[in-house]
């Protein structure tokens, strides 16, 4: 599992331990990783699943915030205007996801 310290842990076997700063990520067996959560010293990294859809909903609330200039000839924002409101590079690809997300939203609420 792949966690972030919180304290310098020393890991590895005796005569070949290495100390890892706090706020480092580092791999470590799941049920070792676990008990330092559990202790309060490390987080767990959160999944690129997740990372990914915390993304895609970023993109999804700024196409709620983009003005009507700041959508292409094909009816789809504009990854520029995406990037401006964000303050990051996107790729076209989430922005197509969030824009089929935030669609089928929208239609929901209608």
């Amino acid at each position: 599992m792949k966690i972030t310290t919180t304290i310098t842990l020393r890991i590895g076997q005796p005569g070949a331990y290495e100390y890892v700063a706090p706020g480092t990520p580092v791999n470590l067996p799941n049920e070792e990783a676990e008990y330092l959560v559990s202790r309060g010293f490390s987080i767990q990294e959160p999944s690129k699943s997740s990372k990914s859809t915390d993304l895609i909903d970023a993109i999804m609330d700024a196409i709620d915030d983009l003005k009507p200039d700041a959508f292409g000839k094909d009816g789809k924002p504009l990854v520029k205007a995406i990037e401006e409101i964000l303050g990051q590079d996107i790729s076209r690809s989430n922005r197509d996801k969030a824009w089929d997300a935030y669609q089928c939203l929208t239609r929901d609420e209608r």
